[in-house]
């Protein structure tokens, strides 16, 4: 009998050792990935969105919205939302037709930092604004195409 009592003391003495080196290691990893996190949270910088620039005074950019989307009220909504922001809507065409798959801004004067800051405004990206200098007019026009969704979205983060 007193063999089988060794047996099982050793048995459970091995059992325990491999128990605690599994919980240390367990413990070494946790603590690892913790520092990993901690220290990729403090040394990385913040990646923040851009913020817009700052558009000119209330009813300095004059605007013409062309509705290429096919729903004329959801482009006199864009068109209310920009007038509240203080954008001068000067003039709403609607296109019969055609319909665009994708909004853009149309810089209408060469000046490059307002069509920017609309394209932001309204949430495009910088590769939608295009350069057509032959209507004096207006400042730019806003092309409003199958993704009005994105634009409402945006001007409402702006207007609420």
């Amino acid at each position: 009998m007193a063999k089988t009592r060794q047996t099982k003391t050793a048995t459970e003495s091995s059992f325990s050792k491999k128990l605690l080196r599994f919980i240390d290691w367990a413990i070494i990893i946790v603590v690892l990935v913790a520092g990993f996190f901690i220290v990729a949270k403090y040394l990385m910088p913040p990646k923040h969105e851009p913020s817009p620039r700052v558009l000119p005074d209330k009813g300095a950019i004059k605007v013409e919205l062309f509705g290429g989307c096919g729903r004329r009220t959801e482009v006199l909504k864009i068109a209310d939302m920009l007038r509240e922001i203080g954008i001068d809507v000067v003039d709403i065409k609607q296109e019969s037709g055609f319909l665009y798959p994708a909004s853009l801004i149309v810089d209408r004067t060469g000046a490059p930092l307002v069509a920017d800051s609309l394209a932001r405004l309204v949430g495009l990206p910088p590769d939608r604004v295009v350069i057509q200098r032959y209507n004096l007019m207006f400042d730019a026009t806003i092309v409003v195409g199958l993704d009005y969704l994105v634009i409402i979205e945006k001007l409402k983060g702006i207007t609420s």
